[in-house]
């Protein structure tokens, strides 16, 4: 959200200006081992209506996902085929991780509307989002209140969503509610320090299960089982500094905690550098870790009341490294372009296990532990911006 990071942006050097802009950007996500990818085009509008009216800002996005995900089985070692919800079958190698094809669009549109009355900036948006198994909708209504001659800035806000999750292997519909709550506080030392902190959190309510999702109890698998309620906090202190040298170091540590168990860091560092008046060089890297949630598990001796199998839930460590590069190709045109590489490592590691079907045989998988969690991701993006 714009207000929660009120100010940090501004310290790449540029002064900022208060005109209309129309954006098209790309981005291109990619998995390792031929797992998930998506295209993403999106389309930015900001039109500055003046002083006496405001602004509005449109984004339209498009989400093309399509590769093979975790299924949540364990690896064995005989060879294994998985079939999709939506009926892709795949067929997973011995001592690998089970994983199962799948295809699916989300399309997603938000508008905000914001108006500057004297010391504040309060603004009201809405958005919406399809996919074939979900619909989204959501509001949110949000403030930055400058204070002590512009020196310091509070933004606080409100959001709520109302979804549906409608999995396509029954034709049931079932509601998720959301309402998140942010306070911040964003403080210039000078010229050249900026330091932002702030809070975030989110309460979900209703059905919060991965429908598609197994879970390995005994010798069967069943569906998994997540709580019906999910409390998410988050706590950030951002802080920026511009060099004389016409560069910035912008340095974010976040802290996450929920109430499923999962307690993660981030620390990320972003360095803007402009090369002359037309280049900007940005490099990135960030650190993450986690914890795993109370529930997870790779396998289950017996039936709990709460289980799931999902990585995205398990123990894991990652970094990335990044870099962008912004160009003016004339004097309201700019161009992007850039890319991260991620490696991510999950910590619970898994030693496939031997079934029926090799007993008699000798095993014919002797690699190493693996995780579900283990990949490696590539972006890359790509933007244009008319600013007229």
């Amino acid at each position: 959200m714009p207000w929660v990071v009120a100010g940090i942006g501004m310290l790449g050097g540029r002064a900022a200006r208060a005109q209309s802009s129309a954006e098209f950007r790309y981005l291109f996500y990619n998995e390792s081992n031929g797992r998930i990818q998506v295209a993403n085009p999106t389309f930015l509008l900001h039109q500055d209506l003046g002083d006496a009216y405001g602004q509005i800002d449109l984004v339209l996005s498009n989400d093309a996902v399509s590769g093979a995900s975790p299924t949540g089985a364990y690896p064995t070692l005989s060879i294994t085929t998985s079939t999709s919800a939506s009926g892709h079958t795949s067929t997973n190698a011995a001592g690998k991780i089970p994983l199962v094809q799948f295809r699916d669009d989300r399309k997603a549109e938000g508008i905000t509307y914001s108006l500057r009355l004297g010391a504040h900036l309060p603004s009201v948006d809405l958005s919406h989002s399809v996919e074939k198994d979900y619909i989204a909708r959501g509001s949110g209504i949000s403030d930055a209140w400058t204070m002590f001659e512009g020196r310091g800035t509070l933004h606080y806000g409100l959001s709520w969503s109302d979804d549906t999750v409608a999995p396509v292997t029954t034709n049931l519909q079932f509601p998720k509610k959301e309402h998140d709550y942010a306070l911040g506080w964003t403080w210039a030392f000078g010229e050249n320090d900026l330091l932002d902190v702030g809070t975030t959190r989110m309460n979900l309510k209703g059905d919060l299960n991965e429908p598609y999702l197994i879970v390995p109890v005994g010798t069967n698998t069943v569906s998994e089982r997540r709580p019906d309620t999910r409390v998410r906090d988050a706590y950030f202190i951002k802080q920026a500094h511009y060099f004389e040298w016409d560069g910035a170091l912008k340095t974010t540590y976040r802290y996450y905690r929920d109430d499923w168990g999962i307690r993660a860091h981030t620390l990320d560092f972003t360095y803007d550098q402009h090369l002359d008046d037309s280049w900007i060089l940005t490099p990135q890297l960030r650190f993450y870790t986690q914890s795993a949630a109370s529930f997870y598990g790779a396998q289950f001796a017996a039936p709990q009341t709460y289980m799931s199998a999902d990585y995205r839930l398990s123990a894991m460590d990652s970094v990335q490294l990044g870099c962008s590069m912004s160009v003016d190709l004339m004097e309201n045109l700019t161009l992007n372009f850039g890319g991260t590489y991620q490696l991510q490592h999950g910590r619970d590691r898994l030693t496939p296990l031997q079934t029926a079907a090799t007993l008699s045989s000798p095993a014919v998988y002797s690699g190493p532990a693996t995780s579900a969690a283990d990949l490696n991701t590539t972006t890359f993006t790509l933007g244009l911006k008319w600013r007229y």
